[in-house]
């Protein structure tokens, strides 16, 4: 059997809870551009015009100096300088914006509207924006050595040595992180100055910029927001500090804020085994044809499943002899960690994940598993990525103590029989606990995001899929709550965000409707609208390059 493997895999990364490292490297076009406090646009890459946008490191404390965040701009077919521009905001965090927009290139005028110029941006610390921090100081070896320290895969609370070694090893991150701040000689010395709340005010900075650039009065710019995933918490954060400059806002792949700023993640279990359920039913409703992995009933399939599963939970199978490759074991850890990336993009990864467990019902040549996933990659070593996380949650974090930790593990393995014993360490969230950020009161978040006292000016639209196993729906439902007049908008399908997983005609429909104007009409009952299915795994192909 020819396996899909060979091309596959690693698209979860792309807009979800783990940092985006596609598109990373996008010097090209911002090498010669000066950073300006005005909003100067230059051509670059192949119709895209580019900015560094200069903002102080502190908005409080002007003395300290300042850093630099790089825009790009796609302007529509029918937009004008004056016309609105719909920010989009990136995932992760460690989501690069300028990659994120040049992937979505041939769509966005098709999704969003053509009227409107599109922008994004890296956010400070990610990508090719200021105040970056290599806390390893360029040492491969330290790097890899704390990653297999950390990265010892599954465990469960009857498993103590290795919960402990998790915990234990996990502060190193944070100090090395700590002392390359601590001994930078450079704007490396704000490395934690990456807060989300600094983040919201780099917004604001734009807006403003943009606003001065047309001639028009900063003061009353708004900000028209596309956010994904992460991207949410930023849109969240700025309509609760500035609730009177909301113009336009679409939330989608909703993470709970409050969670988010207290490192807690529950609320992204609450969907991790109901999309493994799916896969199984699309499964059997494909046919053998188009599954390889298809059974008579949906209950013969989860047996099976279930049955390699546990045969590869004791026997994980030797891999050498293929190029490129070194010797290593094909564990219960790189399959889990398969389960969580089909559980991202299951258009894509649901064959795949598919073709491995008929391989390991049949006993399938160890090779043909090589291509599958690197547990070493297991862990997300983005040092922006953790700098904004770590300094996020500093003072408020859940998890300083091993019995925090051990409680953690506790939860997800009891909620997820598929992916929670994995969760935790792929989650990475432990490593928070040895970062020492120092950190001035306008980094930090107000606790709790928005509330009944804050109404946007303009009602917040979010949107999610029905099943998304990283960003459940309940988290659109609760951060909704949060916002007077917000409505959610389902999208009939599983994945994480809607608009990975391609969307329907009925839901940008909405989306460009919310953008003129018009809120979705809520369902009778409640404040919900659900627009009906468009992809199905295992007939339709991924539909975005992602």
């Amino acid at each position: 059997m020819k396996l899909r493997l060979e091309n596959a895999f690693i698209l979860a990364s792309a807009l979800g809870c783990k940092a985006n490292t596609n598109g990373t490297n996008s010097t090209g076009g911002f090498e010669t551009i000066v950073p300006s406090a005005n909003l100067t646009w230059t051509p670059c890459y192949d119709g895209f015009s580019c900015a560094k946008l200069q903002v102080p490191i502190d908005h409080a404390n002007p003395n300290l100096g300042t850093t630099f965040i790089p825009w790009m701009k796609l302007t529509g077919k029918n937009a004008t300088a004056k016309s609105p521009s719909i920010v989009v905001i990136p995932g992760g965090p460690g989501g690069t914006g300028t990659g994120l927009l040049r992937t979505y290139k041939s769509i966005a005028g098709s999704m969003l509207g053509e009227q409107y110029n599109l922008v994004s941006f890296d956010p400070r610390g990610v990508g090719i924006s200021d105040l970056a921090v290599d806390c390893f100081a360029g040492n491969t070896s330290a790097r890899e050595t704390f990653a297999r320290l950390l990265s010892t895969g599954v465990t469960n609370l009857t498993e103590t040595r290795k919960v402990e070694q998790q915990f234990y090893s996990s502060s190193i991150y944070g100090e090395w992180c700590n002392n390359a701040v601590a001994t930078s000689k450079g704007k490396g010395a704000y490395g934690y100055y990456v807060t989300t709340p600094a983040v919201v005010r780099d917004l604001l900075s734009f807006v403003e910029a943009n606003a001065r650039s047309v001639g028009e009065d900063p003061s009353n710019a708004k900000l028209w927001a596309y956010g994904i995933s992460y991207g949410t918490v930023v849109g969240a954060t700025f309509a609760s500090m500035f609730p009177d400059r909301v113009g336009r806002m679409v939330l989608d792949g909703v993470v709970n804020s409050d969670e988010y700023y207290r490192n807690d993640w529950k609320d992204n279990l609450d969907q991790m085994d109901e999309s493994i359920e799916a896969f199984v039913n699309y499964c059997h409703s494909a046919g053998a044809e188009k599954c390889s992995f298809w059974g008579p009933s949906p209950a013969n399939i989860t047996a099976r499943m279930d049955a390699a599963i546990e045969r590869l939970q004791d026997n994980p199978i030797p891999i050498s002899g293929v190029p490129d490759k070194l010797p290593t074991l094909f564990t219960i850890s790189d399959l889990k960690t398969g389960f969580i990336n089909s559980v991202y993009q299951p258009l894509a990864v649901f064959p795949v994940l598919a073709d491995v467990l008929k391989l390991l019902e049949v006993g399938g040549v160890p090779s043909a598993f090589a291509g599958f996933y690197d547990s070493q990659g297991l862990l997300n070593l983005n040092d922006g990525a953790q700098m904004i996380r770590c300094s996020d949650v500093y003072g408020r974090n859940n998890i300083t103590t091993l019995d925090d930790f051990k409680s953690h593990v506790e939860f997800a393995t009891k909620t997820s029989k598929y992916m929670g014993d994995l969760f935790p360490i792929w989650l990475g969230n432990v490593v928070c606990r040895g970062f020492q950020p120092d950190l001035p009161e306008g980094m930090i978040v107000e606790d709790p995001i928005s509330g009944p006292q804050r109404n946007s000016s303009f009602p917040i639209l979010f949107t999610t899929n029905t099943i998304d196993g990283i960003t459940p729906p309940v988290s659109a439902r609760k951060m909704s709550s949060r916002f007077p007049g917000s409505t959610v908008l389902y999208q009939d399908g599983i994945g994480h965000t809607v608009i990975a997983q391609g969307g329907s005609p009925c839901y940008f429909g909405h989306v460009q409707a919310y953008f003129q104007g018009q809120m979705p009409s809520p369902s009778i009952g409640n404040r919900t609208v659900t627009c009906p299915r468009l992809f199905v795994p295992f007939i339709d192909t991924q539909p975005l390059p992602l």
